[in-house]
């Protein structure tokens, strides 16, 4: 799908504005919203990966998406859609940001992209089983969170211990057991896309690009607190 076709709202000017777009989108499906949005649904959602995100993004007027700073730059705010099933229960772990893998020496956790894009987050639930049709697949709700002191402790010792690793021409070593927070996985679609990469004798390797992934369980955690709280 090109950026150019379809609906694109204006960024929003402020969190309520940004709020009244959600309330507006609330319990419809993707295929209402895509129709609203004047885009073509995909064949199926097999072959639409990232399109639902993508969706999302246009009518909430997300304007950064895919670039190293939050998804509404103006109100500092990342925005992150999460599949859930009808009661609940996260079917994936949440992507982020990409991890650099090309620097020698570690950056500051508060310098990185990772803590810009996760300081302030928008999450949106769509119920989005896998064998769900996007008839049936909808916003089943929202929540703006911020990680606590001691959540943010947790997320950069995680990154410290993920980029020691990177700097030290490990990263084929890091693997889904890293990390009590944050994962660093690959995330190229297809495995022969390759980048640069510190290699073990420090000369520069090609390797699968890598992403900074929140756990499933740890999203499984917050889901349950939101839902305790409301």
């Amino acid at each position: 799908m090109k950026r150019s076709e379809g609906y694109q709202a204006s960024p929003p000017q402020n969190t309520e504005q940004l709020k009244e777009r959600l309330f507006s989108i609330m319990g419809k499906s993707l295929s209402e919203l895509a129709t609203f949005a004047k885009i073509a649904l995909p064949v199926s959602p097999v072959h639409g990966k990232g399109f639902q995100g993508e969706l999302i993004e246009r009518l909430l007027g997300a304007s950064a998406p895919g670039l190293p700073i939050p998804d509404f730059p103006n109100l500092g705010i990342e925005l992150k859609t999460v599949p859930v099933s009808a009661d609940f229960k996260v079917l994936e772990s949440t992507f982020f940001c990409s991890a650099p893998l090309n620097e020698m020496r570690v950056r500051r956790f508060e310098d990185s992209i990772l803590f810009h894009k996760i300081s302030r987050v928008l999450f949106v639930f769509l119920v989005a089983p896998r064998d769900f049709a996007y008839e049936k697949r909808y916003v089943a709700g929202f929540r703006f969170w911020s990680p606590s002191k001691e959540d943010l402790a947790v997320i950069r010792q995680d990154y410290d211990e993920l980029m020691e690793k990177v700097s030290l021409g490990l990263v084929e070593e890091i693997s889904a057991r890293n990390g009590n927070v944050i994962q660093m996985r690959p995330k190229a679609a297809n495995g022969q896309a390759l980048t640069d990469c510190v290699g073990p004798a420090g000369t520069m390797i090609k390797v699968r690009p890598r992403g900074f992934y929140m756990r499933r369980i740890f999203m499984q955690n917050l889901i349950d607190g939101f839902r305790k709280s409301s």
